[in-house]
């Protein structure tokens, strides 16, 4: 992975998580020049220790290196935030903010944020909501999410650099190293048929639910379109009802799976029509990646 200092770089913070690992990877296999960042690196080969909360780390690193763009994945999730408010607001709030200010200070063209539909708050909706729907925010996390949108949205109304947003859905995909919805990774994980896999969500609950894979791609599209015409986009899913998602994993995987047995929602209901429209972006769909990763591991469904 080449560290750019001669070239602009896309520097991506979080690059040891879930999302981020695979974006460092399609960038890689694009050709872009790529500066890979997380706190907790694990020593990983190529991979920058930087606390985003420290003036000093932020302001050597764009010394440093010359950075175009960057993609912010980094941050307290939301039940670690639960846990420990204040330093959740300190990391997603206070290392956001210094990260704008150094991107600012460095003429950085366009500055893409993970967040979360946890914008739109964490009870059930009717219909499926767009990025023009109100927010309704009812939980810390959420809330300092649409926070950082807004402080993006006003840097580019002044022309500091281009700001987008991407608001995530529910993310599953193997790999993830760090959750308490470990289902998420589990259903594409090899495992004995002696094991289960529990889905915290009642059968009739509806899910909004998004590949990592498909995740990374939107973020690259981001990267890669000339312009931005919209600083907020919803990332296209699929609505899956919990008990129709326990029948095709377990028809595909061969894994048992066991709903919630109480009545627990899945939240808001996305609408990412407008980023697959105005992207011509096409998801490749739980089944297949379903599909795939019962071929790439046969001995799952013996």
């Amino acid at each position: 992975m080449g560290l750019a200092r001669d070239a602009g770089a896309i520097l991506v913070t979080g690059a040891c998580g879930h999302v981020g690992r695979e974006l460092c990877r399609v960038l890689r296999d694009a050709d872009r020049k790529v500066l890979p960042l997380d706190l907790n690196h694990d020593k990983t080969p190529d991979i920058l220790a930087c606390d985003l909360r420290s003036q000093i780390d932020l302001s050597q690193l764009f010394q440093a290196y010359r950075i175009q763009e960057v993609v912010h994945l980094a941050g307290i999730l939301p039940s670690a935030f639960q846990a420990d408010a204040l330093t959740g607001a300190d990391v997603n709030l206070g290392g956001s903010s210094e990260l704008m200010r150094q991107s600012a200070a460095a003429h950085v063209k366009r500055f893409i944020f993970a967040s979360s539909m946890s914008v739109y708050g964490s009870s059930p909706t009717r219909r499926p909501v767009t990025g023009d729907d109100p927010h309704a925010h009812d939980e810390p996390y959420g809330a300092s999410k649409l926070a950082v949108e807004l402080i993006g949205q006003t840097l580019a109304r002044e022309k500091t650099f281009e700001f987008v947003s991407l608001r995530i859905a529910r993310v599953v995909g193997p790999g993830i190293r760090k959750t308490s919805s470990p289902w998420r990774s589990q259903i594409f994980e090899e495992r004995s048929q002696r094991e289960s896999v529990y889905i915290p969500f009642a059968p009739e609950a509806v899910l909004s639910l998004v590949h990592v894979e498909d995740v990374a791609q939107m973020l690259f599209t981001l990267a890669e379109a000339p312009r931005m015409s919209r600083p907020v986009y919803n990332t296209p899913v699929e609505m899956w009802e919990a008990k129709h998602l326990k029948e095709v994993i377990e028809e595909l995987r061969g894994i048992r799976v066991e709903p919630a047995p109480q009545v627990a929602h899945g939240g808001p209901i996305c609408d990412g029509s407008r980023f697959a429209r105005e992207f011509g972006f096409q998801l490749k769909g739980l089944r297949g990646h379903l599909s795939s990763c019962a071929g790439s591991n046969p001995a799952s469904l013996a």
